[in-house]
């Protein structure tokens, strides 16, 4: 079994393991853009904004405006701090910040991880504390490391992978205890005893 206890942990700037960009003579993470809605058409592209619902999609688009970008496989930062994984293609919106692994391909398990510990490093993100595009590269996570001091993203998605085993065999086997309850109770019902 995977234990985060036996795991030598470290510090890592998000700039250190994501993708960045930069813009005049600032560092930031790549992010969307404002297109008014009359530059949106109706079309099959989720539209990621700064929504708590519906893992962020607002709605689903096409466009041919110049700022119109679209991204794929990555974890979106709001700059309010909802975030979610994207393993699509989607077009964000302003204030939506793309994080995509330098060295790495994303998956469901490894964004889980990554999405817990990026949450933990940026709780007080608020309407009064935004998260801009250039202070995001900044902030630390806490990441397990390999032995040369690497994130240690085996670990990572196994660990997920694990956990979300271990669920799946808890959830069958309340499910099975709970359709014999049911059976015996129609037995019991129906006089079969």
């Amino acid at each position: 079994m995977f234990k985060l206890g036996d795991r030598n942990w470290k510090p890592f700037s998000i700039k250190d393991i994501f993708v960045t960009e930069t813009n005049g003579k600032k560092l930031q993470v790549p992010t969307g853009a404002y297109i008014h809605r009359d530059n949106l058409a109706c079309g099959n592209t989720p539209r990621i904004t700064v929504t708590s619902l519906n893992n962020g999609i607002d709605s689903f688009c096409k466009s041919k405006h110049n700022n119109y970008r679209t991204f794929k496989n990555f974890i979106s930062v709001s700059f309010l701090g909802t975030i979610f994984y994207h393993p699509y293609s989607a077009s964000i919106d302003m204030k939506v910040h793309c994080l995509q692994l330098k060295d790495k391909s994303l998956n469901r398990y490894l964004s889980e991880f990554l999405i817990t510990e990026i949450r933990n490093a940026i709780v007080n993100a608020s309407y009064g504390n935004q998260l801009s595009s250039t202070d995001l590269p900044h902030i630390k996570i806490i990441l397990p490391v390999d032995k040369k001091g690497d994130p240690d993203y085996d670990f990572m998605e196994q660990f997920i992978k694990e956990r979300e085993e271990k669920k799946r065999n808890e959830y069958i086997e309340y499910a099975k205890r709970k359709i014999s309850e049911i059976e015996l109770t129609i037995r019991e019902t129906n006089g079969g005893g």
